[in-house]
């Protein structure tokens, strides 16, 4: 005899369905910018990583945007999907990918800058070869993943820091794995016109020794995943 197992709701699905019936109701508008984090906990009287959780689960899903510095804000074009609950047990488990994001942001920005000022012309050349790889395998994103990722590793080579490096090491994996979990085949063709645009960009300021263009590129380059995330979440 087999039965089916009962899911006791997690404190993050509770604030994600919360905050989800409240968009839904026009209790929070697109644009609208939520409470802290810690008043959201306070408020809900969980923790406050379960509202990280909940906020990720939701930014993956597109309802939400998170503006560094500014707050968590409603997103100004809600996703036109109906089936947000059945999504979100997926959203909740692909949520960590919206840490890891943050993370290459403060690493990688940082790595660009200092590649612009140190890169001999060999890593450039590298950086040149990562970008015809990339190219070339523009319409096959298993191949297209495996050249942006080698892209990220000879930039964090070329920051000229050993411990940059180890810490790639580890973040490059935790993509592979993120990414393997995630319908990439459904990537636009766009974002990888735009991903290859702005990782030459990238490269062009580190070949000239523009630290401020570098880091501003690299910044542009890692943001563009962010709006592809409600399509490939299983």
């Amino acid at each position: 005899m087999v039965f089916q197992a009962i899911r006791k709701s997690t404190a993050p699905e509770m604030v994600a369905r919360q905050i989800l019936e409240k968009i839904s109701r026009g209790e929070l508008e697109p644009g609208q910018r939520l409470p802290s984090q810690r008043d959201l906990a306070n408020a809900l009287a969980v923790g406050r990583s379960s509202v990280r959780e909940a906020i990720n689960a939701l930014v993956v899903m597109g309802y939400l945007e998170v503006k560094h510095g500014k707050g968590t804000f409603v997103a100004a074009r809600l996703p036109s999907e109906k089936n947000a609950v059945q999504k979100l047990g997926s959203a909740l488990e692909t949520g960590s990918l919206v840490d890891l994001m943050e993370v290459r942001q403060l690493l990688e920005c940082k790595s660009a800058a200092l590649a612009a000022e140190r890169a001999d012309q060999e890593q450039i050349e590298r950086l040149q070869a990562s970008l015809r790889a990339m190219e070339t395998a523009d319409t096959d994103y298993k191949a297209f993943l495996k050249a942006d990722l080698g892209f990220h590793s000879v930039l964090a080579e070329a920051a000229g820091n050993s411990i940059i490096c180890e810490m790639m090491k580890l973040i490059t994996s935790k993509v592979s794995r993120q990414h393997a979990r995630l319908r990439t085949g459904l990537l636009s063709p766009e974002y990888r016109r735009r991903s290859i645009s702005t990782a030459t960009k990238v490269v062009a300021a580190i070949a000239a020794g523009d630290q401020k263009q570098a880091r501003r590129q690299m910044e542009l380059h890692l943001g563009l995943i962010a709006s592809e995330l409600k399509d490939i979440v299983p």
